[in-house]
């Protein structure tokens, strides 16, 4: 399984108070790189800086290096294209594949050139995610830890509404916050259909900006979609609204089935199995427990099985058998309703289980 990892990158690699140069300053000079990156490739990446704790906790660094690609996602600033730099040039060491994109007009210059840059960062995140879901057998997700903290509430949203996990952490944390991905469409028919969706359609090819005089008449149709743009002169680009909506009206209906809030505890129901059990079972039903798409993991048997298999009397359960003597084979039950939510669901545990 291929695993593409957007990261949003911030500066805590330059302020981290264990780095050599605490106490840096945006007053100061930049370290030098090649000091930065010796430093870096021996610093302990829990402390070293926010993102590369968040890929020590994604288990980056313990994977095949041909299955992982890291793309930096950075301000349009000096540090933050430092950064950026340091942590491409530490994942190439770890044999990770890796690369930066810049996101113009993230900078501290001014409010109005900001909110352009935050318009075009969800374009950037949102050409990612397509160009890592077009890959054959790929899963994408996003760590969206460092930045500017609109930039970081702007990732967090694109990727939820993108059918991609968006994973955060603070650096007094054990362990990832996952937010997984919410099964949200925007149904008002305004933006669905007609005129609105017309308006979507538009820009679905265009890099960025449109000619005005393209979409006028759109415009002229229904005056709630001045609410999707932003006009320059003779020139018209999505607003960060329209970049959402254009995300959301393509989003199935019925992608993702609702979520539970019963406890792992509460899912585990194996009273019937047998006292000896494969090795390692206990952390795959762990796993399976932890899923907010799971409500409950019972015994099946021992016999021979596939992994995560669909069960065939019904839409909503899986199989999966674990290896060993005696095997052991689960029925996991979950939220689906629909043989479409039982497959997202499929996918999403297997990425879990690494399988």
């Amino acid at each position: 399984m291929r695993r593409t990892v957007l990261t949003t990158v911030g500066t805590s690699l330059l302020t981290n108070r264990d780095c050599p140069w605490e106490g840096w300053n945006r007053k100061q000079p930049l370290p030098e790189p090649d000091r930065a990156d010796a430093w870096l490739r021996e610093a302990d990446p829990v402390r070293a800086c926010a993102e590369t704790h968040t890929w020590q906790r994604l288990g980056l660094f313990d994977q095949d290096e041909n299955e992982i690609e890291v793309v930096l996602i950075h301000s349009q600033t000096p540090d933050g294209q430092f950064c950026a730099e340091r942590l491409v040039s530490l994942a190439e060491s770890k044999k990770l594949k890796a690369r930066r994109r810049q996101v113009d007009g993230l900078d501290y210059s001014d409010g109005e050139k900001f909110n352009r840059g935050l318009r075009h960062l969800a374009r950037v995140i949102s050409e990612e995610i397509r160009r890592g879901q077009a890959k054959t057998n790929s899963t994408v997700e996003l760590a969206a830890t460092g930045g500017f903290k609109p930039e970081i509430a702007i990732a967090t949203l694109i990727g939820a509404v993108s059918d991609i996990p968006v994973h955060y952490i603070h650096e007094l944390f054990a362990s990832l916050i996952t937010i997984e991905p919410i099964p949200v469409t925007l149904r008002a028919e305004w933006i669905g259909t007609g005129a609105g969706r017309n308006l979507l359609d538009a820009f679905a090819s265009a890099d960025d900006l449109i000619p005005l005089r393209s979409i006028e008449n759109l415009l002229k149709q229904d005056e709630r979609l001045l609410s999707l743009v932003e006009i320059d002169n003779d020139d018209v680009g999505l607003s960060l609204l329209g970049q959402i909506a254009a995300r959301l009206v393509n989003t199935p209906h019925d992608s993702w089935p609702p979520p539970t809030d019963m406890s792992p505890e509460d899912k585990i129901h194996l009273e019937s199995a047998p006292h000896h059990r494969p090795r390692g079972w206990e952390r795959i039903v762990r796993i399976l427990a932890d899923s907010r798409y799971v409500t409950s993991i019972r015994y099946e048997g021992s016999a021979t099985g596939g992994d995560l298999k669909e069960a065939r009397d019904n839409e909503s359960d899986l199989l999966h058998h674990i290896e060993g003597s005696p095997g052991l084979t689960l029925r996991i039950s979950t939220t689906a309703t629909t043989a479409e939510q039982r497959r997202v669901v499929q996918k999403w545990l297997r990425k879990g289980l690494k399988i």
